[in-house]
């Protein structure tokens, strides 16, 4: 039912993660995740 828009979704991301690799922007937005959802807690093992 819902498989062709499924598809130009993934294909849609797919170009917009390359587009921010080449330009860079993949690890501005990795180094956000990491600051706002990582937190430093170190579990004792």
């Amino acid at each position: 039912r819902n498989s062709r828009s499924i598809q130009i979704l993934g294909g849609t991301l797919l170009i917009a993660v390359g587009l921010a690799l080449v330009t860079g922007l993949w690890s501005d937005f990795v180094s956000w995740v990491r600051d706002a959802f990582v937190s430093d807690v170190r579990l004792p093992i």
